[in-house]
């Protein structure tokens, strides 16, 4: 299976009347972001997954694409965020770097900045995120850690790479009994 363009997905969404009549209750709403899991070789595990927030309430609806080529919404959620960080809005204009694109630079980039670690499966996002247009590829590792690699959506150029162990984004967090 091969990722269909984010151009081509949300262009299905919009003649889709189930996005046409949530925008319709929803007009404020505006595309975050594009969001697709994939496997260690970054081939797509399921299809892609579109967020619209409203900025009102500050939660996201998610429409995703399903294999026949409609639509399922999922329930308004929460932002998975830190606090002060604002979603932004994804300008697709602003894409110029094609999902083969980022794969070829993503698959190349993990064997170089990643060489010791053993990369499971993760996802690609895409985003804007400090006004940078972005492609975030994400792994976790056999050792639960994160392989990142960050994309510019723009020129196509990796800013930024790096491993972050799970258990130091939790440090310092006192441990739960189990129940």
């Amino acid at each position: 299976m091969s990722l269909v363009s984010p151009l081509e997905v949300i262009e299905l969404l919009k003649e889709e009347e189930l996005f046409q009549e949530w925008k319709k209750n929803h007009a404020q709403s505006y595309l975050s972001h594009f969001f697709c899991p994939v496997n260690s070789e970054l081939e797509p595990l399921g299809e892609w997954e579109i967020g619209w927030l409203d900025p009102d309430d500050e939660k996201i609806t998610v429409f995703a694409l399903l294999e026949n080529g409609t639509f399922a919404i999922k329930p308004a959620d929460e932002v998975f965020k830190d606090k002060n960080t604002i979603v932004e809005e994804l300008d697709l204009d602003k894409v110029k770097v094609s999902v083969e694109e980022v794969q070829k630079t993503a698959d190349e980039s993990k064997i170089l900045h990643f060489p010791t670690e053993i990369l499971g499966n993760g996802f690609i996002i895409l985003q804007t995120l400090n006004e940078v247009v972005q492609w975030n590829v994400s792994f976790i590792t056999k050792t639960l850690k994160f392989a990142n690699l960050k994309i510019n959506a723009e020129t196509g150029e990796l800013f930024s790479h790096n491993v972050i162990s799970f258990m130091e984004t939790h440090k310092g967090q006192k441990a739960q009994q189990l129940q």
